[in-house]
C-alpha cells in the first residue's frame, strides 16, 4: 500500500552528500562513520513534517555494524528536492552532532581510534549558522513542509510549494487588510486600517530590527525549523 511505513539503505549519492558536507562543514565527524536510512511512508514528529534525525549507535552496535552514526532522512521529501536542499537538510542534521571530550577537553575515542559521539540539544546558534550558509534555501524548504499539506507528495515540486504558500499568504493578507470603499478609501472604523503596508524608511527600518546583519531572519526557537 502506498502509506505503508518502511525503511531502505540510501544510494550512494547520499553518502557521498554527506561526506562533502562534513568535509567541508563538520570537520570533527571526519573519522566518524555513518549509516544513510530513508523513512518512507511519511515521517511527523509533534505534528510537523520532520526531515531528517540522527542517533549514535550504542556500543555493542556500534561494534557489529562498524558504524558511529545512523543518519535518517524523509525519503518522501528527500525525493522532492534540489541538491542545494538536500546539503541544507544534512547539514542542520550534523548540527545536532558532537564528539565527546574528557576533563581535559581531549576527544574520547573508541578502541578503534574513531571518536565517540554524542547528541547535542537544539542549539539556535548552531541552527542560525546552517541558516546563514544556505540563505533562501532553508525558506524553500519551509515551504515544501508547509505545502505537502496540501498537495499529494507524489505529485510536489518546490515550484508547487512556493505557489501554494504565496496562494494562502495572499489570501491571509485580503482578510487581514483594511477595509475601502467603493472609490477605494480606507474606512476609518475598519480597525484593521493600521495594518497597511509601511513604505520607505519605515519599511527599511522594520526590516532592519527583524533581521540581522548578515540579513537573515533568525529563529526564535527550535520549533520555528522544520525538523
Amino acid at each position: 500500500m502506498a502509506n505503508d511505513k518502511f525503511i531502505t539503505d540510501a544510494p550512494a549519492g547520499v553518502n557521498e552528500l554527506l561526506q562533502d558536507i562534513i568535509s567541508k562543514n563538520h570537520t570533527h565527524l571526519d573519522d566518524s562513520e555513518f549509516l544513510v536510512i530513508m523513512k518512507h511512508g511519511g515521517w511527523k514528529s509533534k505534528g510537523k513534517t520532520k526531515f531528517s534525525g540522527v542517533a549514535v549507535l550504542n556500543e555493542a552496535i556500534r561494534m557489529s555494524m562498524d558504524k558511529d552514526a545512523i543518519l535518517y532522512l524523509n525519503a518522501d521529501m528527500w525525493n522532492q528536492m534540489t541538491d542545494p536542499q538536500k546539503r541544507y537538510v544534512i547539514d542542520h542534521a550534523l548540527c545536532t552532532l558532537d564528539v565527546k571530550m574528557d576533563k581535559h577537553d581531549d576527544v574520547l575515542e573508541a578502541p578503534d581510534g574513531r571518536p565517540l559521539l554524542k547528541t547535542l540539544p537544539p542549539d539556535i546558534e548552531a541552527f542560525f549558522a546552517v541558516i546563514t550558509r544556505h540563505g533562501a534555501v532553508s525558506e524553500d524548504v519551509k515551504r515544501l513542509a508547509f505545502a505537502i499539506k496540501e498537495v499529494n507528495v507524489e505529485q510536489l515540486t518546490i515550484e508547487m510549494a512556493a505557489e501554494e504558500q504565496a496562494k494562502q499568504e495572499k489570501e491571509h493578507q485580503e482578510q487581514q487588510g483594511p477595509k475601502t470603499d467603493a472609490e477605494g478609501n480606507i474606512l476609518i472604523t475598519d480597525p484593521n486600517q493600521a495594518k497597511i503596508p509601511i513604505e520607505g524608511e519605515e519599511a527599511t527600518a522594520a526590516a532592519i530590527i527583524a533581521t540581522t546583519q548578515e540579513g537573515v531572519k533568525v529563529p526564535v526557537s527550535d520549533d520555528d525549523l522544520p525538523f
